[in-house]
């Protein structure tokens, strides 16, 4: 549950709230309507994600497995944070390589189609 809620009445100046018995506690809900809003048509967003699958997990573990682990412990350093700053760049470095960042566009048409029904839904 949203206990506060924040606009700015200047930018939105034609606006209304009203109660809604929703029936879920002992508290109205209060309703938020917009009556100017503009919503792009086209929300293309680019988003990134990494391809994790059989082939990519089976290439990130064969490249573990020749990496020489001695390098981690290199000149007999027992201070922990170089030890775990040795592991995580070669782990990164792995990582990064079996599994590159993509970027992709997405078309968001759920949130467009949410805006188009906002009134049918509440009322």
């Amino acid at each position: 549950m949203i206990d506060n809620s924040f606009i700015n009445k200047f930018k939105n100046e034609n606006y209304s709230v009203y109660s809604l018995i929703n029936g879920l506690s002992d508290h109205d809900a209060q309703v938020f309507s917009f009556s100017d809003i503009i919503v792009p048509g086209d929300r293309n967003e680019l988003y990134s994600y990494r391809k994790i699958n059989t082939h990519s997990l089976n290439e990130f573990r064969t490249s573990l497995s020749y990496e020489v682990w001695e390098n981690v412990f290199s000149n007999n350093d027992n201070d922990t944070n170089t030890i775990c700053n040795n592991f995580l760049n070669i782990f990164l470095w792995k990582f990064y390589a079996s599994f590159p960042k993509k970027k992709k566009k997405k078309k968001n048409t759920e949130f467009q189609s949410l805006v188009n029904n906002w009134d049918k839904n509440i009322m």
